[in-house]
């Protein structure tokens, strides 16, 4: 059981005899914890206890100040009068190791009814805790209630710099806790509804209008952080895939993802694996996907909003030493920056250093790609990686277009900069070159276009020839040429991703990418367990990289990866198998692994946000591993928008080709876009055609403001 560093102890005292017993609130490992009840909603956390006092405690963190209010409601259950005391039990750490616990000064401010916490050897600024009733020193506060009485007790903790905030804060929240609890709760509300439905799967719709996107937002970007990991790092493509999704909630999320990101890639065109915002403290490493994922993203934001002005966009490049032959990675506080380049030339930047092949013609994968496991696999420089090479081939194809409009935009801009220079030259409206002359980079947009076409063709060759096993794709060839993921092999014999993406890239051949996503069916979807394996067998005597240290079916050696069972689901999709589909989506659901006490009991963790993987293992198969803090949520959101429900938005024009259950009727979903909302009301037919608002139309052209009604009719 983890060390609890919060706790509200209740004691419970007779006048006369003194301390009778004392429990927990929220919880009590070592009392019958059949009488606690805890509830978890948008923004806020409830926790019941009923015996001769009914006790409910209601805790929320607002979405503006940097504290948490814990709001204690009692009630005396007795035919007399009780006296009840209330500790609020911390385990501060307020350091960098447990060891700076012993620096923390603490100063009872008896005229502020407040405790006040400082390290003493840091210039941090203060923690704090205060109550709505007087408290001690020891954050101990007393209370009588009388028969029938109630009473809500409140403490708060916070951290502000200096004294006077802690004051202004606290003031602010004991005088509004429930008035900021319910702003709490409508932010959130508001926040994560923006795509809603109402389908014959409840399941479904609980994830789609709230949870996803709250488990995203909360986790992934705000506090980067879970119960399995709470490094609060920056990592560059984990913040980029996890603002894919996010696009439906607020564009701003995936633009301000892109421009961050570029400013953590050095000039060479790496990038930092991860990095810590406050120091700048960050990991140079050899992973071959991580820079691949700032053109992805790129393209997703231009697909969706038409916006290409974000291609000439500024942002800076680290400068730094790159890494030695000897040097797999090296962390550093990384804080120097040289010249500026447009998000197109960092993209650019980004492409072709990803671009180095192997003799199978397939991208090298260096120190690992999307799977970091697989960090042995070319830790010499000659391994490759086939599902790099279909990431790859996807980026090339929907990146060309871009280098085609900023192929003419650069000429456009050439014609400005040549005016500008005339009407100086003639002495007329000096502040012309000013107005007319931009940073136009020197990029040849003719040798560029040849580079990717021709690795395009090249990949498509190399990757149906040279990456085929004959009823599915390898995963990789190692720095020897050992095969990955090949039926020759007693280990991974079959990858999960390679096959997907061979499918999502529409690189692999027609035959042989339906041929390979059976394959994974066969041999990844495990009925009995309700999971999908990343690999299987997993490994136990072929060393891959740190993969292979996790015992057989956990995680990525051989259990399911949440991502990557996502990737399938969306595989299924393209090839138009509905229902397959959709029962690959149960498996991931985590609702339909708690529907009864039995499933419940099996899975262990939270039924209402996405895990990160599923073990397979015979003992613990269908137990769910890391929840919370993972990029499966965004990506499910997505695959949920994009791909069941069907909503396609493409230069701000909305197409929708639901792929749902036979079983599905009728259903709606109500989506926001800007300032306006619209209501798609599908119906299941034998007509294919959409009507927005009583007309008939091809496309739907999306407004920004106002209400519109949609009949979708769909076969």
């Amino acid at each position: 059981m983890d060390k609890k560093s919060e706790k509200f102890i209740l004691s419970l005292y007779d006048k006369q005899k003194g301390k009778i017993k004392n429990w927990n609130l929220t919880f009590d490992d070592s009392k019958d914890t059949e009488q606690y009840v805890t509830c978890f909603g948008l923004g806020y956390a409830k926790y019941y206890l009923k015996n001769e006092i009914y006790q409910e405690c209601t805790q929320y963190v607002p979405t503006e100040d940097s504290l948490k209010v814990s709001i204690i409601k009692l009630k005396n259950n007795q035919n007399k009068e009780i006296c009840l005391k209330i500790k609020y039990d911390l385990d501060l750490q307020m350091g960098e190791n447990y060891d700076d616990k012993r620096f923390i000064v603490n100063v009872f401010k008896e005229s502020l009814n407040m405790n006040l916490y400082k390290n003493a050897k840091s210039n941090s600024g203060y923690a704090y805790v205060t109550s709505n009733e007087k408290i001690n020193e020891e954050n101990e506060i007393e209370i009588e209630l009388k028969k029938d009485e109630e009473k809500e007790i409140l403490f708060i903790i916070g951290c502000e710099e200096n004294e006077d905030e802690c004051l202004d804060k606290a003031t602010k929240y004991i005088t509004n806790y429930k008035e900021e609890l319910e702003n709490t709760k409508k932010y959130w509300r508001e926040e994560t509804s923006k795509v809603c439905a109402d389908t014959p799967s409840k399941s479904f719709d609980f994830m789609q209008n709230n949870w996803l996107v709250y488990q995203t937002l909360v986790s992934r970007i705000n506090s980067k952080s879970g119960f399995y990991q709470a490094s609060g790092g920056y990592g560059f493509r984990d913040q980029l895939q996890d603002s894919l999704g996010l696009k439906y909630v607020d564009i701003n999320y995936l633009k301000n993802q892109i421009l961050m990101c570029a400013k953590h890639q050095f000039a060479e065109g790496d990038v930092e694996h991860w990095w810590h915002a406050d120091s700048n403290l960050g990991i140079r490493t050899r992973f071959s996907d991580d820079l691949l994922w700032l053109p992805y993203a790129v393209i997703e934001y231009i697909d969706f909003t038409g916006d290409f002005s974000i291609l000439n966009q500024e942002e800076k490049y680290l400068k730094a030493e790159e890494l030695r032959e000897d040097e797999e990675d090296r962390v550093n506080i990384y804080n120097e920056y040289e010249n500026n380049g447009t998000i197109f030339e960092h993209c650019i930047k980004a492409i072709e250093r990803a671009s180095k092949f192997g003799k199978n013609g397939l991208p090298l994968i260096k120190s690992g790609d999307w799977n970091d496991g697989m960090n042995k696999v070319g830790a010499k420089g000659l391994g490759e990686s086939v599902w790099l090479g279909f990431f790859l081939y996807d980026i090339l194809n929907r990146f060309l277009p871009l280098v085609d409009y900023e192929s003419k935009f650069a000429k456009r801009q050439n014609i400005s900069k040549d005016m500008a220079i005339a009407i100086n030259d003639n002495n007329e409206k000096k502040d012309a070159n000013a107005e007319f002359i931009q940073n136009v980079n020197n990029l040849n947009y003719d040798e560029i276009k040849e580079s990717f076409s021709t690795n395009m063709q090249n990949l498509k060759k190399a990757l149906n020839e040279n990456a085929w096993d004959g009823r599915w794709y390898k995963r990789a060839f190692d720095d020897d040429g050992r095969e990955v993921g090949t039926i020759k092999e007693e280990e991974c014999k079959i990858d999960s991703i390679a096959q997907s993406w061979s499918v999502i890239s529409n690189c692999g051949d027609n035959d042989k990418k339906f041929i390979s996503i059976e394959s994974a069916e066969n041999y990844l979807i495990d009925n009995e367990n309700n999971l999908i394996r990343l690999l299987t067998p997993a490994l136990e005597k072929r060393n891959l990289g740190y993969i292979s240290s996790y015992a057989k079916g956990l995680r990525e050696n051989g259990g399911q990866y949440t991502h990557a069972a996502i990737w399938l689901l969306i595989a299924e999709v393209l090839l138009n198998f509905n229902e397959k589909a959709f029962e690959i989506y149960k498996k991931i659901n985590p609702i339909e692994h708690s529907l009864n006490k039995e499933s419940a009991d099996k899975y262990k963790v939270e039924p209402y946000v996405v895990e990160a993987d599923i073990c397979s293992r015979e003992d613990l198969a269908g137990r769910g591993g890391w929840t919370w803090y993972t990029g499966s949520s965004s990506l499910l959101y997505k695959a949920q928008v994009e791909y069941i429900l069907g909503i396609k938005i493409h230069y701000g024009i909305m197409k929708i080709e639901p792929c749902v259950p036979e079983s599905w009727k009728n259903f709606e979903v109500n989506i926001k876009y800007y300032d306006a909302n619209y209501l798609i009301k599908y119906t299941r037919s034998n007509k294919n055609e959409t009507i927005l608002d009583d007309k008939k139309v091809e496309e739907i052209v999306l407004e920004k403001q106002g209400n519109h009604i949609i009949n979708r009719y769909f076969k």
